[in-house]
């Protein structure tokens, strides 16, 4: 599944958010060589030509406006979207988990065996869970920049009185509005984003975990893949189901198909795609690797208290979870860094920057951020410690560097402008591709997988863990179209947050919804590769199937076709 930016923060040990700040580290992204499929775009900023050249589609207003609206966040970690006119949200599994694990007790289980509201306006309330929806969006970057130039005080902080000014100006806590700063482009351009947000989110239905994370550990990242990786929530306001009718996604009880144009609206946590060539070296030699070997006992250590008590297993299977996530997530990365092609692309377009520029300012920047590289492996690479080497991190970063990163960044928005996405910032971006297979290695992989192949690999492995069915599977398996697709592939650039977006289709109808990333993909923190990079998502196909004929969710099978 792919990794959450809280998910990762809440389950970890002290030393980890220290990691994680690496994670905000980035800007920009560096490249003038932005490929058709790439890029977590704005929505304000959207590649709008590309769109109409390659795929003869060009966006409405309304269209924009309908997607945003039609998306939400999970501030728990993920991403979210309405799929009927009575409120109705659906997500992941993983997504939800953390919520499923807070209503569930010992005596009274959700998570392993499910959960299903059945009757309309019986779901179980979600403790502590809140989604946001993006109303607003406002341009302020002229605003906010001409306040810093004013700020003459000497810790540089004035400017953001004017922020809470204009944020303040925005929220109405009564009707549940607030505005947040959204910084772009590493800060040459700014945004508010209005939200409204919803604080009674209850739970409508969840698989059981097994077939939510069919082939556990084993199979997380990879492709093909066999997850009913879907759960729904109701949002309630005043008591009563809000009305979503003017912004919810229908679904498309067709699916995805091969080679459609596709959407992933979604909150992308985090990208560090515009660290220099030299930094994303450094994080390749100490950092990273350090941060593997924590999760790995981290994960190691939870797994023997589990083992070894029932009580300790029931209240640590979702930190267990996000640890084991964290864990594969960072070993994609490091595998990525250890990539000696893609890091010459990455030497590449530093030079490119500094010759294109044709500032000798820019290339001293690259040199002194190369030289405070140097001076950190000096000091702590010898012995690497995470609790000294994460702060240190910090420090030089944000505070020594800075001068430097500003040069860098200015230079890159100077010569490649708003054309290139800006790094991701948990804030909603649109991504875009097509339903797509890829090489790997010697061999084809195919677009989508079928119930079919969940069944095959189920009885290749004997029906044994981690490859089991719930009982109610097999009793159910004659009943089922077993050429219906389950799981799929496209070539929209996701990263960790998007977990639970839409998979739209050109009139913004729900054929899929991502969970996961390719292990390809994992490098994505740095770089989008087209060859391999795929998000896989669940098939509406899938999914209408399985709630009809396994779990028999008519009113809910009902509410997602439009009440048909």
């Amino acid at each position: 599944m792919a990794a959450d930016p809280t998910e990762e923060a809440m389950q970890s040990t002290p030393f980890v958010p220290f990691a994680l700040a690496l994670l905000a580290l980035g800007a920009t992204f560096p490249t003038s060589m932005a490929r058709p499929d790439e890029g977590m775009w704005p929505f304000d900023g959207l590649p709008l030509q590309v769109l109409k050249e390659k795929f003869n589609f060009e966006p409405t207003k309304e269209w924009l406006e309908h997607v945003r609206l039609g998306s939400v966040r999970f501030d728990t970690g993920g991403s979210g979207s309405f799929v009927s006119g009575n409120g109705l949200v659906m997500t992941n599994h993983h997504v939800a988990l953390t919520t499923i694990q807070a209503v569930s007790t010992p005596e009274k289980d959700w998570v392993e065996p499910g959960f299903s509201a059945r009757i309309f306006g019986k779901e179980v309330p979600g403790k502590g869970l809140t989604l946001r929806q993006l109303v607003e969006i406002k341009d302020v970057t002229k605003e906010v920049l001409a306040a810093k130039a004013e700020d003459k005080t000497p810790e540089g902080n004035e400017w953001r009185k004017k922020v809470e000014e204009m944020t303040g100006a925005l929220a109405n806590p009564e009707k549940h509005i607030v505005a947040d700063l959204v910084t772009l482009y590493d800060g040459n351009q700014f945004r508010l984003h209005v939200y409204h947000v919803y604080d009674d989110v209850r739970l409508v239905f969840a698989p059981e975990k097994q077939v939510a994370f069919y082939g556990g550990d084993y199979d997380n990242f990879t492709y093909p893949r066999y997850c009913l990786d879907c759960a729904f929530f109701r949002v309630y306001e005043d008591g009563k189901p809000i009305d979503s009718s003017k912004f919810f996604f229908p679904f498309d009880a067709d699916g995805a198909q091969t080679d459609e144009l596709i959407f992933v609206s979604g909150h992308p946590g985090g990208t560090e795609r515009s660290l220099t060539h030299i930094e994303m070296e450094f994080q390749r030699d100490l950092p990273v690797p350090a941060i593997v070997r924590l999760l790995k006992n981290r994960v190691a250590s939870m797994k023997k208290r589990m083992d070894a008590d029932p009580k300790a297993a029931f209240e640590l299977r979702d930190q267990y979870f996000g640890a084991s996530n964290s864990l594969k997530a960072y070993e994609g990365h490091l595998t990525g860094l250890l990539d000696k092609e893609m890091m010459e692309k990455m030497k590449a377009r530093d030079e490119e920057l500094i010759t294109k520029s044709g500032k000798p300012e820019v290339k001293a920047a690259f040199d002194f951020i190369a030289g405070e590289m140097a001076k950190l492996r000096e000091k702590h690479g010898k012995r690497v410690n995470l609790q000294t080497l994460m702060p240190a991190i910090e420090q030089v970063t944000e505070q020594v560097c800075a001068d430097a990163k500003k040069t860098i960044n200015q230079a890159r928005f100077d010569t490649y402008g708003a054309s290139n996405y800006p790094d991701a910032t948990f804030t909603l971006r649109l991504a875009y591709g097509t339903v797509k297979g890829y090489e790997a290695g010697t061999t084809m992989v195919p677009p989508k997988t079928t119930l079919n192949g969940l069944f095959e690999r189920n009885q290749g492995f004997d029906n044994k863990a981690p490859y089991d069915l719930p009982k109610q599977w097999t009793d159910k398996k004659d009943k089922l179209n077993l050429n219906t697709p389950y799981n799929f592939v496209c070539t929209a650039d996701i990263i960790g947050g998007n977990s639970g977006s839409p998979i739209l289709d050109r009139e913004a109808k729900v054929v899929g919804l991502v969970f996961d990333g390719n292990i390809e993909s994992l490098p994505g923190n740095y770089w989008f590769d087209e060859r391999v990079n795929r998000c896989v998502g669940v098939h509406t196909a899938g999914m209408l199937e399985a709630l009809a004929k396994v779990y028999e969710e008519a009113d809910l099978v009902k509410e997602l076709r439009g009440g048909k």
